[in-house]
C-alpha cells in the first residue's frame, strides 16, 4: 500500500484555467484539486486532524501535479514545504487541497496550496518547493 491510498487521498485532477490570467508573473496557470477522507489514522492525540498529514497530502499532491505537467520529461522530489495550520479541524468528513502553481521553472515548481474543510474553511496554507529531475532517456 502506498502513501496516497493509506492517507485516502481521492479524486486528484491537474487544470488550467485560462480565463484567470490576470496575474502575468503566474504562466500557464496550472491548478490541482484532491480530496483526503478523514479517520482516526489522521488524527493527533486529542481527535484533531494532525498537521503532519496535511503536510504529506500537500507534498504528495503538488509531486503527482508537478509530474503530469511534466508529461515524462522530469520527474518531481519534495525540496523544502512551509506550513501555517491557521483552524483546527476535528478528524471527520474529508479536506480539500487546491494548489496553485506560481512558479513554473526548469529546475523547480513553487506550488501554493491551500487546505480547507467541507465548509470552504481554510485549514491550512502550504508552500511546496519540487526539484525537478530530468528523466534518463531509456533507450541507452
Amino acid at each position: 500500500m502506498n502513501m496516497i491510498d493509506q492517507l485516502n487521498i481521492t479524486d486528484f485532477q491537474v487544470f488550467t484555467d485560462e480565463n484567470e490570467n490576470a496575474d502575468s508573473s503566474v504562466s500557464n496557470s496550472y491548478k490541482f484539486s484532491s480530496k483526503m477522507l478523514l479517520s482516526a489514522f489522521h488524527a493527533q492525540p486529542h481527535g484533531f486532524l494532525n498537521g503532519g498529514a496535511s503536510l504529506a497530502l500537500a507534498e504528495i499532491t503538488a509531486g503527482m501535479a508537478s509530474n503530469a505537467i511534466g508529461s515524462g520529461q522530469y520527474f518531481a522530489l519534495g525540496q523544502s514545504i512551509n506550513a501555517n495550520h491557521l483552524n483546527p479541524k476535528k478528524c471527520e468528513g474529508f479536506v480539500n487541497a487546491r494548489g496553485l502553481l506560481l512558479k513554473n521553472g526548469k529546475c523547480n515548481h513553487v506550488w501554493e496550496i491551500k487546505i480547507t474543510d467541507e465548509n470552504e474553511t481554510l485549514i491550512s496554507q502550504i508552500t511546496v518547493v519540487n526539484a525537478l529531475v530530468p528523466q534518463k532517456n531509456s533507450d541507452k
